[in-house]
């Protein structure tokens, strides 16, 4: 899948008003997918599975969450339609990812990690997120300029386990942290 394919799907989400990353941010997702080819992708905010195209553009295996069940089905069929391998998971984004870090015995681990969900819950699942994320993979946060994320933004710049850098687009942007080391 090209990163132009969506297009229809962007015009489509922006006109319903359904909250998705948009074409430049989206681009900058593709263009890092595509160079880091990760294998394995943990998603907190399916939406429609706009960014879940995006995220599993490179036949990845995606595992993404969405709280709203009729959404997430939406999200099933365009991740489907596009050809995505992709499993959806109705429910709430932070109860999910402590059930995915509490079962290692099936070693969960990802690869790469998009966080774009609830803005004040972002810090609560940033330990987990990093227990289930690989030494040199990478989480990466959506609107990291918003005032909800702001703990979020100040823990990832400090953490002892991840390098963060922050990508700005106009007055938003992203966290983007690399995991260094275990422990």
């Amino acid at each position: 899948m090209k990163f132009e394919d969506l297009g229809l799907l962007e015009q489509e989400s922006i006109a319903r008003g359904i909250p998705i990353v948009g074409a430049k941010k989206g681009k900058w997702l593709y263009d890092h997918i595509q160079i880091i080819q990760a294998q394995k992708i943990l998603e907190l905010g399916s939406a429609n599975g706009y960014s879940g195209c995006i995220l599993g553009s490179t036949g990845a295996e995606l595992v993404t969450i969405e709280l709203d069940p009729i959404i997430a089905r939406e999200a099933v069929k365009n991740l489907a339609f596009y050809h995505i391998k992709a499993r959806v998971l109705a429910g709430d984004a932070v109860a999910e990812v402590e059930k995915l870090a509490r079962d290692q015995k099936n070693h969960h681990t990802f690869d790469f990690i998009f966080i774009d969900f609830a803005k004040k819950k972002y810090l609560s699942v940033l330990e987990n997120c990093i227990s289930l994320l690989t030494v040199g993979g990478y989480i990466v946060a959506d609107n990291i300029l918003f005032a909800g994320c702001a703990n979020y933004k100040k823990r990832v710049q400090e953490h002892s386990q991840l390098q963060t850098e922050l990508i700005l687009f106009g007055l938003d942007g992203f966290a983007v942290s690399q995991k260094i080391r275990s422990h």
